[in-house]
């Protein structure tokens, strides 16, 4: 056999013992290996290119092209079935965690026709659907009264659903809200929820705090000669409305403030006298989606007036989407709501 065929039997050899064989990666074509050649000892040490391992090399070139295709594809598809659910987890998180404790302080102009000139910028901070239980502790309760009581109101109204299911929670709200002050005072009426766990104990609860409930009832607020009255309502879905009791004695002439927890009120007949009614009890839908709006208008006739200021004929209506959540935890595009509304003359 002949030195050259030596030379060649022994590439394989060489590579392994060079650490080379198993270098895939590598272009084995490439590779030169120095040999000394055993049959002539005088001879020059010789390089001997290796050609013949180039058709592995290429053999192994494309595994592995196959093989990082596999796995970029592997990775996209992975990606597209993640993303969304990362993002679907990532939105659960802050509507549970954070939304929901995200309080939006409102302000809100309210144009008033025959507005006494002494209630010109007269301010009125609402609190409605406080909704304390388990899912929303005292300390919550507590930040918002805080929140409100900085707003420095002229009048504070609470529009029904201090509590949701449990007695047990009645006397805690109303102890915390107890703590709220404003030179006309603190006024209430009750929600559907006040009367599902007990109305009259919701009641008591608020009164022993120095907060007037106005169910089916009436006052008025003075500012020298001026005047602007204030009426309640109990809650009407809960067939607990008196409109005679709640009206009684008030002047047409003179401005009408309506205190109602259901905001459906609007387009009854009874209260086509009034300046502006007065609402919570929607959340606001507590879901909104971009393009979609709120899911829950197309499973009931509540939420025809979700949030905001809404008229029909010369009455109005502010909806407040409240600071609590009832149901599912949560809030998503629709912030827990502390409305500071603004009273000026109408032109």
């Amino acid at each position: 056999m002949s030195g050259g065929d030596d030379r060649i039997r022994t590439c394989e050899g060489l590579l392994t013992l060079n650490g080379l064989a198993n270098r895939r990666l590598q272009p084995l074509g490439h590779i030169s290996v120095p040999f000394q050649a055993k049959t002539n000892s005088s001879r020059r040490p010789q390089i001997v290119k290796v050609t013949n391992c180039r058709l592995d090399s290429v053999i192994n070139s494309d595994r592995v092209a196959k093989l990082t295709m596999g796995l970029s594809r592997r990775h996209f598809l992975t990606g597209i079935v993640s993303t969304p659910l990362v993002a679907l987890s990532a939105a659960s998180a802050y509507a549970t965690l954070i939304e929901p404790f995200e309080y939006l302080i409102s302000k809100t102009d309210v144009y008033i026709k025959d507005l006494p000139e002494r209630f010109e910028n007269y301010r009125i901070t609402q609190l409605t659907d406080i909704h304390h239980s388990r899912i929303l502790a005292i300390d919550e309760v507590r930040r918002v009264v805080h929140l409100a009581q900085q707003t420095n109101p002229d009048l504070f109204v609470l529009t029904g659903d201090y509590s949701t299911s449990y007695r047990r929670y009645i006397e805690p709200c109303a102890e915390t809200l107890g703590s709220l002050s404003a030179p006309d005072g603190v006024w209430a009426v009750l929600g559907n929820h006040d009367h599902y766990t007990d109305p009259e104990l919701t009641t008591r609860a608020l009164e022993r705090q120095h907060i007037a409930v106005l169910n089916n009832k009436n006052t008025s607020i003075r500012r020298g000669s001026d005047m602007l009255q204030l009426s309640g309502i109990d809650d009407w879905s809960w067939n607990a409305t008196d409109w005679v009791k709640g009206f009684v004695g008030l002047n047409k002439k003179i401005p009408t403030i309506l205190l109602s927890h259901q905001p459906s009120v609007l387009e009854l007949e009874q209260t086509q006298d009034v300046s502006l009614i007065l609402s919570g009890h929607t959340h606001g839908g507590q879901i909104k989606l971009p393009w979609l709006g709120t899911p829950a208008k197309f499973a009931t006739r509540d939420l025809r007036f979700t949030q905001g200021l809404f008229r029909h004929n010369d009455v109005q209506l502010y909806v407040s989407s409240g600071t609590g959540v009832i149901g599912l935890p949560i809030r998503f595009g629709v912030r827990p709501e502390i409305a500071v509304l603004r009273l000026k003359r109408a032109d």
